[in-house]
């Protein structure tokens, strides 16, 4: 059975080009390309039977020989690339014609990759050949913290340079993107697929001359290798703990591999990575916190946002109250990270110690759901409901106010289990809201001892107790309260620097563009050289992890890096020692030793 099911599959995937079209009938005609460019691919056939291997098979694919007469040409979508077709759809094999595919079949298959993401100019901002041209990478753009944040990156950058956009996602904020940079690339397929994230980054940087990248977030490090093999310098802005990523040792190494410099927001995020990633506890990282973002200006009726607030101020503060409640806030998504749980435990235990009905608990955030799912938020709504609770704790959807919310609340805590640098935070720092949070949890942490409030704002990691300890003692002393306040907004107008972050980045981003020119001309020189049997792109990789210190290999039996860096040295500063030694004539030493 196996071996006929084999046989039968290679029938399959070798059948004449001819017998694609003779079914469907339509006149064909033959053209001749004897010089076409021939493209390979890599076929893999699905098992018929359980434990049966499936069938790998490295084949050809020639330029279509086959040239349908009858068909609309005019059907095909803008940019259609036959090729691309091809290789984002290997299941199509390789004996049939893409564009009769797509044009009998594949224009209503929707999960279908058919062309690269359309490139979209601003309407309001024209490219300007006099400035150089800089990418900034967001993963998607809805209106949260990361995006938000590559946004205001976009703005602050446009007054120097021309910014091309590239979001692996969609979201309400593409509008904001494509108005703030001179061209937009976006597509929600783009994420975690290497060789589509490939082919768009090939076309990005054929039309645009690149200096450098920022690269916000670990969730875009699909862009990494591909903007390094074109000699781009890519900088992530790395804002994730990395213990919350499985494998997380290979995803941090290899995204540190192709960057040319890594920039932690929060010095708790960078040894979160090194505890995770061994290969990077020698190297040194950039910790530069973000700066204040902007929020973009929703586009709505003056009446419906006083509407909002009403709304807002009329949970957070009933009328029936008799008396002031003080507020503790919360606010993010709805989720296990957010530690909306442990917000609601502080909730109980505050309510449930003497003096605790002089408090109200309040969280504003997307996500809480518990009518139409049967996770997380399930299990949110039976705790409030078995606390006994009552109106003493509201869980609010997310709103367009929340500058309300910040006036009307007391107190931010910040109760995540993992959150680098949440904005949230970042604003009430400057509505001159005090925040607490969980030592160890959170970069807020760092800021709040940087702002002499250790005592007073930061609880023990993830302890209740010593949460609602610092809670009653915020709201019992007046002194305490205006010092949580004063300390922090006036810490904050230096620590969350919007102007000094983006210089500081930029800075980064020029030295970068030096040194990956540098690179360029190293590994032309030793792809050149003949001593090496790798391929241009295997001496990228050669280069490229001397320069990163990730994993670094001897190019030869006979030629030892670090001993040459050591004892020799290179003429150019930053320079691979492998292409220095090549430069220098091949000068014998002890790097030569086996």
């Amino acid at each position: 059975m196996a071996r006929n099911s084999f046989f039968s599959k290679l029938s399959k995937l070798f059948a004449p080009r001819s017998e694609s079209f003779e079914t469907s009938g339509l006149p064909q005609q033959h053209v001749s390309e004897p010089d076409a460019p021939v493209l390979s691919q890599q076929h893999v056939s699905e098992p018929e039977a359980p434990g049966e291997p499936a069938i790998t098979v490295e084949v050809e694919i020639e330029p279509c020989s086959v040239v349908p007469t009858n068909y609309d040409l005019s059907r095909l979508p803008e940019n259609f690339d036959p090729a691309l077709y091809l290789k984002m759809n290997p299941d199509l094999g390789t004996a049939i014609d893409p564009i009769a595919h797509y044009l009998d079949y594949g224009f209503q298959e929707s999960w279908r990759i058919v062309t690269l993401p359309k490139i979209t100019k601003s309407g309001s901002r024209s490219f300007d050949p006099g400035r150089e041209t800089v990418m900034v990478v967001s993963h998607e753009a809805s209106r949260s913290g990361a995006p938000i944040l590559a946004l205001n990156l976009v703005k602050r950058l446009s007054t120097s340079y021309n910014v091309v956009a590239l979001l692996l996602g969609n979201g309400s904020l593409l509008d904001d993107f494509e108005d703030a940079a001179v061209a937009t690339m976006a597509s929600p397929r783009l994420k975690n697929n290497v060789p589509y994230t490939k082919f768009a980054i090939d076309k990005l940087c054929s039309d645009f001359n690149f200096k450098f990248a920022l690269v916000n977030s670990m969730e875009c490090r699909v862009v990494l290798e591909p903007l390094a093999r074109h000699f781009v310098p890519a900088i992530p802005l790395i804002h994730e703990f990395a213990s919350a990523y499985p494998n997380s040792a290979a995803l941090f190494s290899d995204a540190t591999l192709w960057s040319s410099d890594v920039v932690f927001s929060a010095n708790i995020t960078w040894e979160s990575a090194k505890d995770s990633c061994p290969a990077l506890k020698p190297l040194t990282a950039h910790i530069i916190p973000q700066g204040h973002c902007v929020l973009p200006v929703t586009v709505i009726d003056q009446d419906e946002e006083q509407l909002e607030s009403h709304y807002l101020r009329s949970k957070i503060r009933p009328a029936s109250d008799t008396e002031r409640k003080f507020v503790v806030l919360g606010a993010g998504y709805v989720n296990f990270r957010k530690g909306v749980d442990i917000f609601i435990q502080c909730a109980i235990k505050t309510m449930l110690s003497p003096g605790g009905e002089k408090f109200r608990f309040v969280w504003v955030g997307k996500g809480f759901n518990p009518d139409v799912e049967d996770g997380y938020s399930v299990y949110l709504a039976d705790q409030i409901k078995r606390s006994g609770l009552a109106d003493r704790f509201v869980m609010l959807d997310e709103t367009s106010a929340i500058a309300t919310a910040y006036e009307e609340a007391d107190l931010l805590f910040i109760s995540s289990r993992l959150d680098p640098l949440p904005n949230v935070a970042i604003d009430a720092f400057d509505s001159r809201l005090p925040v607490l949070c969980f030592d160890k949890a959170t970069g807020i942490s760092d800021f709040l001892a940087f702002s002499g409030l250790r005592d007073s704002c930061i609880a023990d990691y993830l302890d209740v107790n010593s949460a609602v300890q610092k809670i009653f003692a915020l709201a019992a002393s007046a002194n305490l309260y205006e010092e949580a306040i004063n300390k922090s907004n006036a810490a904050s107008k230096i620590y969350f620097d919007m102007d000094r972050y983006v210089a500081e980045l930029e800075s980064i981003g020029v030295k970068a563009a030096t040194r990956a020119e540098q690179e360029r001309r190293d590994v032309e020189l030793i792809s050149g050289s003949g001593l090496l049997l790798n391929t241009e792109q295997d001496v990228r990789q050669y280069v490229r992890s001397w320069a990163s210190g990730i994993n670094p290999q001897s190019p030869r039996s006979d030629f030892k890096p670090d001993v040459y860096l050591e004892w020799h040295g290179v003429e150019i500063p930053g320079s691979d020692p492998f292409a220095d030694y090549i430069r220098k004539g091949f000068p014998q030493g002890v790097w030569n030793n086996g």
